[in-house]
C-alpha cells in the first residue's frame, strides 16, 4: 500500500499521522533515526534531507547518520547532496517540505534557497 500517490499528494492521511514507537526496538540503548525525505535517481544521483522546526538543532546519532551515508556513497562513485532545512510550521499545520529554507547542504551553494530549488538545481547539475 503506497502512502503517496503519484503527485506527491497524501493519500492515507491517517498512517501519516501515527506515531511509531521504537521503545521495543532499541539496540544496545541506541534507538533509530529517521530521514525526512530520500531520492534515489537510478542508482547514481542520492537526495537526502531533514526537515526541523526553526532553531531545533539535529541530533548528533542523526548528523552521523547522514555523514555516513553520504560519505559511502560518495565514496562509492555517486553523487549526493544532503539538505538540513527549518520551517515555522504549527504541530497542527502540514509541513510545506518543498518550501522550507535550506539552512546546511553538503553543497554549500544551496544554502538559503527552497529545498525545491535546491533538489532542482543539484539535479540540472549533477544530470
Amino acid at each position: 500500500m503506497s502512502i503517496l500517490n503519484l503527485n506527491g499528494a497524501i493519500k492515507y492521511r491517517k498512517r501519516m499521522e501515527q506515531v511509531k514507537d521504537f521503545t521495543n526496538l532499541q539496540l544496545n540503548g541506541y534507538t533509530p533515526t529517521d530521514i525526512d525525505f530520500a531520492y534515489d535517481v537510478k542508482g547514481q544521483l542520492f537526495i537526502f534531507g531533514e526537515l526541523k522546526f526553526k532553531g531545533v538543532p539535529m541530533p548528533e546519532g542523526q548528523r552521523r547518520f547522514l555523514k555516513a551515508i553520504y560519505e559511502g556513497l560518495t565514496a562509492a562513485g555517486k553523487k549526493v547532496v544532503i539538505i538540513v532545512a527549518e520551517h515555522e510550521a504549527p504541530t497542527d499545520q502540514d509541513i510545506d517540505a518543498g518550501n522550507a529554507i535550506v539552512v546546511g547542504a553538503t553543497d554549500k551553494n544551496l544554502i538559503g534557497m527552497t529545498v525545491k530549488q535546491a533538489c532542482d538545481k543539484f539535479l540540472e547539475q549533477n544530470i
